[in-house]
């Protein structure tokens, strides 16, 4: 029994009940319901996102974003702080998830990447963000989804042309310290983007073996939404009252909506998926195009 507690496989699961328990000690039992029934909408929007995020190289903020901003009709600023914080445990938890059960990644890549990145969104939230305009994020969301979707397509192609994927790489240095710089800076305006940045250079450059490129992109994009996360906190005061609501809602749903995604998707066919997903991306960039050019009309 002893020996089975120390399984590494079973650590996923302790953080699972270690995130339950302290909820239920800082809210009570009841209280804790209460408060997922209360912002229902945004622990229904989570359910999906940490579905998503736990199956493919999409953060839970990938969902949050679009979802908080078109139907939602919450701020850009608002719905970057709760992606970011809300991928600070669900996408933690995959990382241990993906690092107790040894799941390959890209060791080397991650290396260079994490610094990059940490300093990417941390420059983005100081300087970038408070003056970015409202549409310009969105649309710079909007472009991060499309280059995911093509990259989908291309490994799409790639595998009926019966091209194999590249299980060692040998990176060019300075295109993934700036890469992984640029996603950074995205992740910092819109709560995302150092993993769809990663994985979609990872897979069209390299024609990286894509459950790697996933893996690697997870934990790049974790560790940046930490350090987010923490600069928005203790740093930047940016944790309202209203997203700390929003988070007591989503956080339970999201460490256990994304390893129940990794399990469904590793069961259903590659092609429902990529056609599930870029139906998806296709709706959010048919809103943004259409609020761009209402905009546009306006003025």
């Amino acid at each position: 029994m002893i020996e089975k507690l120390r399984q590494p496989a079973t650590w996923p699961l302790y953080f699972t009940l270690l995130i339950y328990a302290t909820l239920i000690w800082m809210q009570g039992f009841s209280s804790a319901m209460l408060q997922v029934l209360q912002e229902f909408e945004i622990a229904l929007t989570m359910a999906l996102g940490s579905f998503v995020a736990g199956g493919t190289a999409l953060g839970g903020g990938a969902v949050a974003f679009p979802v908080m901003t078109k139907v939602l009709a919450i701020e850009p600023s608002t719905a970057k702080v709760f992606s970011l914080a809300i991928q600070s445990f669900g996408m933690t938890a995959a990382t241990i998830t993906i690092l107790c059960r040894r799941i390959p990644i890209y060791t080397n890549l991650v290396l260079l990447a994490l610094p990059m990145s940490a300093f990417g969104v941390v420059l983005s939230l100081m300087f970038v963000a408070p003056i970015a305009p409202r549409l310009l994020v969105k649309s710079i969301f909007s472009f991060l989804l499309l280059c995911f979707a093509v990259t989908m397509l291309l490994r799409w192609w790639r595998k009926a042309h019966h091209q194999h994927s590249a299980q060692r790489i040998e990176p060019n240095t300075l295109r993934f310290m700036v890469v992984a710089f640029v996603g950074g800076i995205a992740s910092g305006l819109v709560g995302s983007g150092s993993d769809i940045a990663l994985f979609a250079l990872l897979v069209i450059a390299y024609n990286a073996d894509i459950k790697k490129a996933t893996a690697t992109s997870v934990v790049v994009m974790a560790f940046t939404s930490l350090i987010g996360s923490a600069m928005n906190a203790w740093y930047l005061g940016a944790i309202t009252p209203q997203i700390e609501s929003y988070l007591l809602a989503a956080i339970p749903i999201v460490v256990v909506g994304a390893p129940l995604g990794a399990y469904v998707c590793s069961k259903v066919k590659v092609g429902q998926l990529v056609s599930f997903l870029l139906l998806l991306i296709v709706l959010e960039v048919s809103f943004t195009s259409y609020e761009l050019w209402s905009g546009s009309v306006l003025s």
